[in-house]
């Protein structure tokens, strides 16, 4: 029956978003009526008509294109002797024409500001800001915010969904986010940040990750390794088997993940325990072809202060290479290297090319684990050393973890990207290799020659839900406070979005047009009807913002051009009025490129 609900949510997803657009639309039409003006034309969408019926002196039609709508008014495009009759737009003074004008926008904002407050008094339901990941040597890494912590405030920002966060930290200053928040055990902390910028988000960042349901509640997909193992969805994760005390059940699970190992849990269903096996599954559908390799999680990219790490004198950009000689490879391979140590532990890596080791005392469970978060390792992408996949083309041609790639199909690559690119660039059939190795303490060259092949993806099937919770205001003042004080945000947030892409502290490449509001919109559907409506509320917030900007065709444009007129005391000439057409064109159609192909690439090609 999926499919019959996704048909639901598809159609629920149209009715919303085209009710906006009717909204806006009947904003113009009923400041055009009032004002005396006559329409000839309603259009939700444009382009030819499919459909639609005639009353009065209005033509009412749906058209082919659903990109936005229109009001056509008598007399709009001119009147054909200059002379503009009584129910005609020109006869009409500038106020009224204002008025008509921003009929569009005040009805989007009117939505905000009574549809709000309801939905505010009734509940809605938001992922809580709670932090179930914290990127390793990243701003809030560096802080000490721990997993679990609860975002109560980013600068003035009262935080209410874990997307608040986000929000507040891209529009807000590079230079600075002063973040209020409860750890684990409820205690309160007040942390002053400087934000990083992320590439693959484009926008500045804590470096948080939204957190999970507090209870362990889990997801399972159908027909996949964890349904075979009898969990279902809503089923609790208690524990998990990692072999290394002190982890989370989250933490547990990245690592046996990263070691493609079998996750042995126990699971909670009804207040009844049982433990499970899943084993990771690949995904039948192929993935681009690969070699199967990735480059050596070793580099040290930040540390926290740490008595173990003053001890072994550790410093950033420091390459771990072994703990008690087992190699440092993988992302976990230093928390698993760390609790097998039993007595004193020592620890080998190269500073520049210079090979050092340091050593230290016998470390308990709660310290190593408290070594390896204090100690931010990531992919050394600098370098072409690489690790390789079990089972995968490097590793049937004789690849060996640690083996450092000094020539790829004919070329030197001097770092990961340079190896990436070229196989991206094969795509398929034989690459020949030479790596460099070491074995016994001496370096040598081995020449090999791989054979690409259709990678896959896999998976346990199953993983932790998000943490939700219902926002409700008390009391009739409070939710129109909060209604109104969410409206005002969102207009906000579009003018601060414009301004920081001008300065390029957000990226364009965020910028979405009708394919991620459709598929943005599916998702607040699936959550169900609160929450659409609050997306559409969203939606009409912005839509308010956007026609009021002062470009030709648009809302903004005409009272612009209303504003000139009214200061200079006569209309803007028909010349200058013309070529600022023809600019507002060119300018929305490009938009409309851009935007489409931000969704081709984000939705499709991605």
């Amino acid at each position: 029956m999926d499919w019959l609900s996704n048909v639901g949510s598809i159609v629920l997803v149209a009715l919303g978003i085209g009710g906006v657009i009717f909204l806006h639309e009947c904003g113009h039409f009923f400041a055009a009526r009032w004002c005396g003006v006559r329409v000839e034309c309603f259009s939700l969408g444009f382009g030819p008509k499919l459909f639609g019926w005639k009353r009065g002196p209005t033509t009412y039609q749906l058209a082919l294109l659903p990109l936005g709508g229109y009001v056509k008014m008598a007399g709009e495009e001119g009147s054909a002797d200059g002379r503009p009759a009584p129910d005609e737009l020109p006869s009409k003074s500038v106020g009224q024409r204002f008025l008509i004008y921003s009929g569009g926008v005040i009805a989007n904002v009117l939505t905000g500001l009574i549809v709000f407050p309801i939905l505010f008094a009734y509940g809605v339901p938001f992922q809580e800001p709670v932090v179930g990941g914290v990127t390793p040597g990243g701003p809030a890494w560096n802080a000490g915010i721990e997993t679990g912590s609860t975002i109560v405030r980013v600068n003035d920002r009262k935080i209410t969904k874990f997307g608040d966060i986000a929000t507040e930290v891209a529009l807000g200053s590079p230079e600075h986010a002063e973040v209020e928040y409860l750890d684990p055990n409820g205690a309160r902390h007040v942390v002053g940040l400087v934000p990083a910028y992320d590439e693959g988000m484009g926008a500045y960042t804590l470096g948080l990750a939204p957190g999970y349901d507090r209870q362990g509640k889990i997801s399972v997909e159908p027909n996949s390794a964890a349904a075979r193992a009898g969990l279902a969805e809503g089923d609790r994760l208690v524990a998990v088997e990692s072999g290394v005390p002190g982890l989370t059940t989250l933490e547990a699970l990245r690592l046996l993940n990263a070691e493609s190992a079998p996750v042995k849990g126990t699971f909670e269903r009804e207040g009844r325990s049982f433990e499970a096996t899943i084993a990771l599954e690949e995904d039948p559908a192929p993935a681009p072809a690969r070699l199967g390799i990735q480059p050596v999680a070793s580099r040290v990219v930040a540390l926290r202060a740490n008595p173990t790490v003053q001890a072994l004198g550790l410093a950033k950009d420091d390459r771990l290479l072994a703990v008690n000689g087992r190699p440092i490879r993988l992302e976990h391979d230093l928390v698993r290297a760390l609790a097998g140590a039993q007595e004193r532990v020592r620890l080998e890596f190269l500073r520049g090319d210079e090979p050092k080791s340091a050593e230290t005392g016998p470390l308990d469970a709660a310290a190593a684990l408290r070594f390896a978060r204090d100690v931010a390792v990531s992919f050394d992408t600098e370098s072409t050393r690489v690790s390789v996949l079990a089972g995968s083309p490097a590793a049937l041609a004789g690849v060996l973890d640690g083996d450092r790639i000094v020539q790829i199909d004919g070329a030197e690559p001097k770092a990961w990207e340079d190896v990436r690119a070229a196989i991206q660039k094969k795509k398929e059939g034989t690459l020949p290799l030479v790596v460099e190795r070491e074995e016994a303490g001496a370096k040598r060259f081995v020449e090999l020659t791989a054979t690409l092949a259709p990678g896959h993806s896999r998976s346990y099937g199953f993983g932790p839900q998000a943490a939700m919770y219902v926002y409700q205001v008390s009391g009739p003042v409070e939710a129109v406070k909060e209604g109104w004080l969410a409206s005002w945000t969102f207009l906000e947030e579009g003018w601060l979005t414009l301004k920081r892409i001008a300065n390029r502290q957000v990226s364009g490449d965020n910028i979405g047009g009708i394919i991620t509001i459709g598929v943005v919109s599916k998702k607040f559907a699936d959550s169900g009807i609160v929450s659409l409506l609050f997306f559409l509320c969203m939606l009409s917030m912005n839509l308010a913002f956007l026609n009021v900007l002062p470009i030709p065709v648009l809302d903004g444009g005409h009272l612009l051009f209303l504003l000139i007129e009214k200061v200079k005391g006569s209309p803007v000439s028909e010349k200058v009025l013309g070529y600022s057409q023809m600019v507002g064109i060119v300018l929305i159609l490009s938009l409309m490129v851009y935007v489409t192909f931000n969704d081709v690439m984000r939705w499709i090609v991605n």
